[in-house]
């Protein structure tokens, strides 16, 4: 009867206690508690008491209360990943890319990832659930330097690192890539191509991280080179790439080339490109940043500078781990190289395929 009344008590709605475990197996919480934590063979308990709490446990559908066991242990194995940008958007395949490669690393290393995505809460809100006790640390993605978020997560001690950023107080170790050698990349390849008219399509706004950036290091190199490259040359990625086209192409000395701050913005010349029946790259080449080739109706894939999702991500994990578990003092900031990947939309300038012709 005991027994009935146990189950009938125990339905979905609720959560069945270590009390109502040992109740059904006819012994006392603390034996189930070492039975279930696999420390029975220290304390001798029968092994047929063991079978009657393991029958117990299944047929009540027992699991341990993850919490409890975490504020034991001091625990979660669980990481935050967050980003700095505030928001999501449907169809960010760089996010995308970014999120699951945390994923990834996270199991890699023995973690699980709690991916924030409620961005209604204030920063204080979002810090106090930061910081609450569910993960071990976390990966800070791309925070803004007066991000309202740090001076909070600084009073505290869970362990952070940001990825694709960098702490400005140096407090918190950081992962990037290597953007001053994916410029120097992008700058030496149209140069080697004998572009000299280049247009730049660059960002602007809050959500804007690696555009002023990218912009300055490739005037600064073509500068070097000798190459004229002023504010008449940078339009912005708000606008629209077909009416700039038609303008910039209608110039007297019309650019033969197009660096785009990020893939997207590529990829949507390029399909501009397409529209106005223009040749790509034999009338006008194209290179992008990041390494992702977004969903588009072009068949080019575009020239970019690679960066390395997965290398990043297992960075930053590794890195948080360390932190966590204060096995080593990692150097404050780890850059990585990046790569350039031609695609099929960088070639010689007009000029120079007329002359080899």
């Amino acid at each position: 009867m005991v027994q009935q009344s146990e189950r009938e008590r125990t339905t979905l709605s609720e959560r069945t206690t270590l009390s109502q475990v040992a109740t059904l197996a006819g012994v006392s919480a603390s034996t189930v508690s070492l039975v279930l934590a696999g420390k029975a063979d220290h304390r001798r308990i029968r092994e047929e008491t063991c079978q009657r709490v393991r029958i117990a446990a299944a047929e009540l559908n027992y699991a341990p209360n993850l919490l409890t066991r975490s504020l034991r242990r001091g625990r979660t194995h669980i990481l935050s990943f967050f980003s700095g940008f505030g928001h999501r958007d449907r169809g960010d395949q760089y996010m995308d890319r970014m999120s699951s490669a945390i994923e990834l690393a996270g199991g890699e290393h023995g973690y699980d990832v709690l991916v924030h995505c409620n961005f209604k809460r204030s920063p204080r809100e979002i810090y106090e659930f930061l910081n609450g006790g569910l993960a071990d640390g976390l990966i800070l993605f791309a925070p803004r330097d007066n991000d309202p978020l740090l001076p909070f997560i600084r009073t505290c001690p869970l362990p952070v690192v940001i990825i694709n950023g960098k702490d400005p107080l140096g407090q918190y170790p950081s992962v990037r890539d290597d953007v001053e050698q994916g410029m120097r990349l992008v700058a030496s390849a149209l140069i080697e191509h004998g572009h000299r008219r280049i247009l730049a399509v660059t960002g602007r706004g809050d959500d804007v991280r690696d555009a002023e950036v990218r912009l300055r290091l490739l005037a600064a190199h073509l500068h070097d080179a000798g190459i004229a490259f002023g504010a008449d040359d940078v339009v912005f990625d708000s606008e629209n790439a077909r009416e700039v086209l038609v303008r910039c192409l209608a110039q007297e000395s019309p650019p033969t080339a197009i660096f785009a701050w990020h893939d997207r913005a590529a990829y949507r010349y390029l399909e501009a490109c397409e529209e106005l029946g223009l040749q790509v790259p034999e009338e006008l080449s194209i290179i992008g940043y990041d390494g992702i080739r977004w969903s588009s109706g072009t068949r080019h894939q575009a020239a970019t500078v690679v960066v390395g999702f997965d290398a990043s991500a297992s960075a930053a994990v590794r890195r948080l781990d360390e932190s966590i578990s204060n096995t080593v003092q990692p150097p404050l900031e780890e850059v990585l190289a990046v790569s350039l990947d031609l695609g099929t939309t960088l070639g010689l300038a007009p000029c120079l395929q007329r002359s080899n012709i």
